[in-house]
């Protein structure tokens, strides 16, 4: 008699056992799906970004393709302005980088973009804020940047300043 209680007590710890092990299981299952599904929320985020960012992107090559100074007409509301065709393209083409790099700046936060990646973007990003002739478009454009990105660039060494 005292065998049979002694292997139902055994059973029973062994049960208690089995039972916090599942429990242990479930909760990492949660976990491992809650991980899973705020990564996915970042993604989609990321993507729907990049496909903001591609639109306007877009939207300034076809004012470039046309001969259209995007600045001019898409902020300034300047239909008056004379550049040269070299001229437009380069400002374009500042406008384009600085969407391409607020993208950037915005996949980094949501930790899209590994960090040896980011420091070499970053490079890229002083650079281009020390392009001097072109630093007014920046100043234009950067009030509709996310602050966090604009506080960023303006931390650089202003290059344009020195005499």
């Amino acid at each position: 008699m005292n065998k049979n209680l002694t292997s139902m007590v055994n059973l029973s710890n062994l049960n208690n056992i089995f039972q916090v092990i599942g429990v242990i299981g479930l909760i990492a299952s949660l976990i491992f799906v809650g991980i899973e599904l705020q990564q996915n929320q970042k993604i989609a985020l990321a993507k729907t970004q990049q496909e903001r960012n591609n639109s306007i992107r877009d939207q300034i090559t076809n004012y470039t393709i046309a001969g259209l100074d995007w600045q001019s007409l898409a902020i300034d509301s300047n239909d008056d302005y004379e550049y040269s065709l070299k001229e437009i393209a380069k400002r374009n083409a500042y406008h384009s980088a600085w969407f391409l790099y607020e993208n950037d700046f915005f996949q980094y936060q949501q930790n899209l973009i590994p960090a040896d990646v980011w420091h070499a973007k970053v490079n890229a990003f002083k650079k281009w804020y020390n392009k001097c002739e072109m630093r007014y478009l920046f100043e234009v454009r950067s009030k509709w940047m996310p602050v966090t990105f604009r506080e960023l660039i303006e931390s650089f060494p202003d290059e344009c300043k020195k005499s």
